[in-house]
């Protein structure tokens, strides 16, 4: 997978599911997990195309991106 170019996410902490699922939208993405909350607060997930395990390692991997300030690890 190549990551030469890093989407920032807005210095916003209150868009809505809409508005980060129109962001998105516009990034021209292929592959994507969707991870939220429904109306009564049950996890909510859905991905495209990736297997379990490979959603796992895009989990991880948006850890690592987290906890290393939106810069990747590599």
């Amino acid at each position: 997978m190549n990551n030469n170019k890093v989407i920032d996410l807005p210095a916003s902490t209150n868009y809505s599911a809409e508005q980060a699922l129109n962001s998105a939208l516009k990034a021209d993405l292929t592959d994507v997990m969707i991870i939220g909350y429904d109306q009564d607060g049950d996890l909510f997930v859905r991905s495209s195309r990736m297997t379990r395990a490979e959603g796992l390692f895009m989990v991880k991997r948006a850890e690592d991106w987290t906890m290393n300030g939106g810069r990747d690890n590599d």
